[in-house]
């Protein structure tokens, strides 16, 4: 039976007299919550979380009095429990102060960044974090590279089809946030371009074959012998999930349901590129662009074009449709809703990319020089068309990113990455950059080789109801997990144990000991030895420093070199007196008391 935990997170009370208070009766939370947890995919409850395998966190909350509030944005994350740990209310309040939780934490909250390189190195990025190397949370090598990336909505995971190589035959494999990564399909014939599927799984072109996957998110597999070419989702991009698709086969175009029925089929014999709305499909032909309203699949339009295209971006709302093409510059605006163009612009390169925001459409031109913005509120028949130019770096042959997507919505937040590749650097725009002309004011350091393709992966709480929230998470090994929630309510907050299985036992030995030396004029370096006196060397984990005359604390990871020294230096002169706790594992060296510097 799943494992459910009721906990009082928040209680708000007008504060009575004390000759009152006595009359009053005991104090209930307006606000309770019930935790589940349950397999990502089916939703059955889990009696235990088996780690590296995907699992659902469900959260219900209920109001005593009225009802949920309707901005409740609660913040979750899992982390190992620990004598040192903070009590839930603190934790909650250091991490909303952060932006961020303890190392060795799994965070499941804001977008994180699937990057995969030229060279075959696909990592995972945290765009919150921009010190150094600390925003790079997992990596992995493929050969030859992916073919193509999604994201998993339901088990929050990474999506890639990896074409294979001589006798080695192609697959799908699933990665989570933190990097554990679990095979999805195998005995593949090339897979090819993949579109993420709204309930769970992708839609998957095998481009030895032409047929089209209908892959579940639990590895289930189904065939449709089409011939496929070409498909598109109606997710409203390239890189968000979709219900329905559009695939191209033949001489054919059909629509498809999220369990493969046919929804809508007419001849396409022509045909360079499709695209997909909620209420259309739009496939672009020599002649123009053809419309098949969904709601009267037996009627078609064709709508005239200035000029040739062959390619075709739809906007969020499904109303604008971007046209551009690989061989020529600039760009045109169709609106659906007028049937025809309503606006379109030059450009120094052509236009390799468009992406969009709930307002704002992004393009990015092929050289890597720049890339337009575009407020589509100013949309309008009979205007010239207002596209603020944002300077990315200098330009590059357009062979170089042929078949790259670089710009990637980073939603929640209203803003768009657009990415240099030869810079490895991702510049954030928004609906700004449209008029005001100014250069990004954030920039994003990538990881691990030249970017082709990215991929931004929600792993937040979502509501899924009034009152219920949901998230997908995974633990990386066995142990002591406990589920942290924060309400963002005043101090409301509670912890759940998550039912993992324990970690292995392991043989404890006697504690080392730490010692303090001086690193020039300001700081000192640990030392580290084992209790027969030899040196630490090669240790890594975490270690605390917390005062003894207020309440500031830090924590740092540490590595040690041969004689057992740590890598890094510390500055504690105005803190001091200081009581150091290494975390390298259970009981491995003592703490260490610093009253004055060494």
């Amino acid at each position: 039976m799943a494992r459910r935990r009721r906990a009082s997170v928040l209680a708000l009370a007008l504060l009575l007299a004390a000759g009152a208070a006595g009359a009053q009766p005991a104090l209930r939370a307006p606000l309770t919550a019930e935790v589940r947890f349950a397999d990502a995919l089916t939703g059955a409850p889990l009696a235990q979380v088996t780690p590296g395998v995907p699992f659902a966190v469900e959260l219900a909350f209920r109001a005593e009095v009225g009802s949920v509030p309707a901005d409740l944005a609660p913040l979750a994350w899992v982390r190992q429990r620990d004598d040192t740990d903070l009590p839930c209310a603190e934790s909650a309040a250091a991490y909303r102060a952060a932006g961020r939780a303890a190392l060795g934490s799994v965070d499941l909250n804001g977008t994180v960044l699937g990057v995969v390189a030229r060279d075959g190195a696909f990592t995972i990025l945290d765009p919150q974090r921009s010190l150094g190397s600390a925003n790079l949370l997992a990596a992995r090598r493929f050969q030859p590279a992916p073919a193509s990336i999604g994201a998993d909505p339901r088990r929050a995971e990474f999506l890639l089809s990896l074409p294979g190589t001589g006798a080695r035959r192609g697959e799908v494999v699933a990665i989570s946030a933190h990097g554990a990564a679990r095979v999805l399909a195998d005995g593949l014939d090339r897979p090819g371009t993949l579109v993420a599927a709204r309930s769970g799984g992708a839609w998957l072109i095998e481009r030895g074959t032409g047929d089209l996957l209908r892959l579940g998110g639990a590895g289930d597999l189904r065939r449709l012998p089409l011939g496929a070419r070409a498909i598109a989702g109606d997710g409203g991009g390239e890189a968000l999930p979709a219900r329905r698709v559009a695939v191209l086969h033949g001489t054919l175009m059909s629509v498809l349901e999220p369990d493969g029925a046919v929804l809508a089929q007419v001849a396409a014999p022509e045909a360079l590129a499709v695209g997909l709305t909620p209420d259309a499909a739009l496939w672009l032909s020599p002649g123009g662009l053809n419309v098949l309203w969904l709601d009267a699949p037996a009627a078609p339009a064709v709508l005239a074009l200035p000029g040739q295209f062959d390619r075709l971006a739809v906007g969020p709302d499904g109303r604008m449709v971007y046209l551009f093409a690989a061989g020529r510059t600039g760009f045109a605006v169709l609106d659906l809703a007028r049937g025809r163009v309503v606006q379109g612009a030059g450009t120094e390169s052509p236009v390799a990319e468009v992406a969009f925001l709930s307002d704002t459409a992004v393009l990015r031109l092929a050289d890597q020089s720049a890339v337009g913005v575009m407020d589509l509120r100013t949309v309008t028949p009979g205007t010239e068309a207002i596209v603020g130019r944002v300077a990315l770096g200098p330009p590059r042959p357009a062979a170089e990113t042929a078949g790259a997507r670089l710009l990637v919505p980073l939603t929640p937040e209203p803003a768009m990455l657009a990415i240099h590749a030869e810079s490895y650097t991702g510049f954030v725009v928004d609906r700004r950059n449209a008029v005001s002309g100014k250069p990004p004011m954030e920039a994003l350091r990538l990881r691990g080789g030249t970017p082709m393709l990215v991929q931004p992966l929600d792993r937040g709480l979502r509501r899924v109801a009034g009152d219920r929230f949901q998230v997908s998470a995974s633990l990386p090994a066995p142990g002591d997990w406990e589920l942290v929630v924060s309400t963002g309510i005043g101090q409301g907050a509670f912890c759940a144990a998550v039912p993992a299985p324990p970690a292995p036992s392991q043989a404890v030995s006697a504690p080392g000991l730490i010692q303090s030396r001086p690193e020039g004029t300001k700081g000192l370096r640990l030392v580290f030895t084992r209790a027969g006196g030899e040196p630490a060397s090669g240790v890594r984990g975490v270690v605390d420093f917390a005062t003894l005359t207020g309440n500031w604390r830090m924590r740092r990871p540490f590595a040690t070199d041969q004689s057992g020294i740590t890598l890094e230096s510390y500055d504690l002169r105005a803190h001091l007196p200081v009581v150091v706790t290494p975390r390298p594992g259970p009981g491995a060296f003592q703490p260490l008391v610093i009253e004055a510097m060494p």
